[in-house]
């Protein structure tokens, strides 16, 4: 059983498959018919999807799952889905209408809902939405919903949204896999979200304190000048706050420090400037602010698990020729 898959290369590329070949520019039949599914947004910047085509004989089925990069555009108005959906805000900024219920959407909000619910999502033109989704059904899935006390209409919000965050990315990877292992995982990995998005619940009141502002106001300034930042002592300067403080709102607030954070940031650049063509490993270090690349490669090592030179290669032999 294959999965079908869509790729953050360009708008709406969706691509289906039934053999265990690697897709290419060969494949591309044209014309030929439209394989998105009805459900799926056309109102997105770029977006990875899998779902389930074959139907499953297990109480718990997953259907589909993925990240979605909204247009400012982006609305959903239904009155209606044949499943349960679970989303999860990421990024960016909207408006979200659940039946009877309306919240305003921004990251670490996740929403749940299903047959027989109207809802109506709306995303911030100046800030669009990036969100993670992930559709199943089943009588197995309705018992474990009821077990946990996550209902349809379920709004809430995860301070500490990064296990969040990985989990989906976890999700979708397998999910994508030709892998007889790929449902029961996917399966498994649904049940993880729900059950840690039940635990890390927070009333939509608890982020309005002085205290998560600030902690925000923190993460945002990490996010946008990482490149510019070499320690927490900087972070601390630039913000003008105490370093014991930052660490004290990222405990609370995060499950990573804030070094931690700024070192995850500064890797992720480094991987993707080590894609490019006649990068050096030096000249990545250098851009991402390591003078010493042996330390660089050390650092990129302890977050990517594989020195910077074997993850250009293995990811080099993974792409098509």
């Amino acid at each position: 059983m294959e999965p079908y898959r869509r790729f953050p290369l360009t708008n709406m590329d969706v691509f289906a498959s039934n053999s265990s070949q690697p897709w290419n520019s060969k494949s591309i039949v044209s014309p030929a018919p439209d394989p998105t599914p009805a459900f799926l947004s056309r109102q997105v910047e770029s977006s990875r999807v899998f779902f389930f085509d074959d139907p499953d004989s297990s109480g718990f089925e997953v259907k589909c799952g993925g990240i979605e990069h909204c247009q400012p555009d982006y609305r959903i108005d239904r009155e209606n889905f044949p499943w349960f959906l679970l989303e999860f805000v990421h990024g960016g900024r909207g408006t979200l209408a659940l039946g009877e219920q309306e919240a305003s959407l921004k990251p670490g909000v996740f929403f749940l809902y299903g047959p027989g619910m109207p809802h109506h999502i709306a995303t911030d033109p100046a800030k669009p939405l990036v969100k993670y989704f992930v559709g199943f059904s089943g009588s197995e899935a309705a018992a474990f919903l009821e077990r946990y006390d996550l209902q349809p209409g379920t709004i809430s919000q995860c301070l500490k949204a990064e296990p969040i965050r990985r989990a989906f990315d976890s999700l979708i990877e397998r999910g994508s896999r030709n892998s007889s292992y790929s449902r029961p995982l996917c399966t498994a990995i649904v049940q993880q979200l729900l059950l840690m998005c039940r635990e890390d619940a927070v009333d939509a009141e608890g982020t309005d304190t002085r205290a998560f502002a600030t902690f925000s106001r923190v993460k945002a300034h990490i996010e946008g000048h990482f490149l510019e930042l070499a320690s927490l002592e900087s972070v601390a300067t630039a913000c003008e706050l105490d370093a014991p403080y930052i660490c004290r709102l990222f405990s609370r607030f995060h499950d990573e420090s804030p070094y931690q954070f700024l070192t995850r940031l500064r890797m992720q650049h480094a991987a993707v400037l080590l894609l490019e063509e006649g990068t050096s490993v030096k000249e990545v270090a250098h851009a991402t602010g390591f003078p010493d690349p042996f330390h660089f490669s050390r650092v990129f090592k302890s977050i990517h698990r594989v020195p910077p030179s074997r993850f250009r290669q293995a990811i080099h032999a993974k792409q098509p020729r």
